[in-house]
């Protein structure tokens, strides 16, 4: 039986003699990766185009002042590496843009619908609301077809199903998380093989909020979840609060028990 054989056109970037496109035609596949891979981690890749979920009477809380004295970095982007050898690799941080409301915004809402104290004392002081995903696992064994064959790969590898799990919050200490700030940031988007034995992308939103005279810090992580193909980012984040919110309840029922 022949094989027929036939010249490809030479790719942009690179000459015919190379065997794989440069590095610069890879790294632009790895960006459109991690874009497209950002999609599935707010539950919207390659399916049909949702609209985003509103959350109708949240003008109703404007009246609740946010005191926003995080570090300015933590509603702005940033991608910590593209080098696939790099521990910080596939990890980033996602801006205030990225959601309507802002996380701080709906922290005020739904601790107004939570609290109805909070009339009287109608302020809040947001010390971290930061969002990290890690899609390391899947980007470093979808690297090599991205490198090769581009957004056409990407499109491919973004309808794949991902193992579900469960939501997991836990409080924690803010000093030793501002610890982390600087060249360190990445690793708090590291997570346990307990927490994800699955190792699926996931998010980890860090909430550090004052409120009622408590201050409370919490991690919250979000793999995929089941039933739930087209989670928004913003829903990711209305979970984490919601249990972060329910930190304050544990607090106070602890406070009253010593008493």
């Amino acid at each position: 039986m022949a094989i027929m054989h036939r010249r490809l056109a030479p790719m942009p970037g690179h000459k015919p003699t190379d065997l794989f496109p440069t590095t610069g035609c890879r790294m632009r596949a790895l960006k459109y990766l991690l874009v497209a891979s950002s999609l599935i981690i707010a539950g919207c890749a390659s399916q049909p185009s949702l609209p985003p979920p509103e959350f109708p009477g949240i003008e109703q809380s404007d009246k609740i002042v946010i005191h926003d004295q995080r570090p300015s970095s933590e509603s702005e982007k940033e991608i910590f590496s593209l080098l696939v050898t790099s521990s910080a690799y596939a990890i980033y941080r996602m801006p205030d843009t990225a959601t309507k409301p802002t996380g701080p915004r709906l922290l005020a809402h739904r601790a107004y619908e939570t609290f109805p104290e909070l009339g009287c004392q109608p302020t809040i002081n947001v010390h971290h609301f930061v969002t990290y995903a890690n899609l390391q696992s899947q980007l470093r064994k979808s690297s090599l077809v991205a490198g090769l064959t581009g957004p056409i790969g990407v499109a491919i590898l973004s309808r794949q199903e991902l193992p579900v799990g469960d939501v997991l919050t836990t409080r924690i200490d803010s000093s030793v998380f501002e610890k982390t700030a600087g060249g360190e940031e990445y690793t708090r988007a590291f997570f346990s093989a307990e927490e994800n034995p699955e190792k699926s992308p996931v998010n980890l939103i860090y909430i550090d909020a004052e409120m009622l005279g408590q201050r409370i810090a919490s991690r919250c992580l979000v793999p995929p979840i089941k039933d739930k193909p087209h989670l928004f980012l913003i829903e990711a984040m209305d979970m984490c609060i919601t249990n972060h919110l329910a930190l304050y309840r544990t607090e106070a029922v602890q406070e009253t028990a010593a008493k």
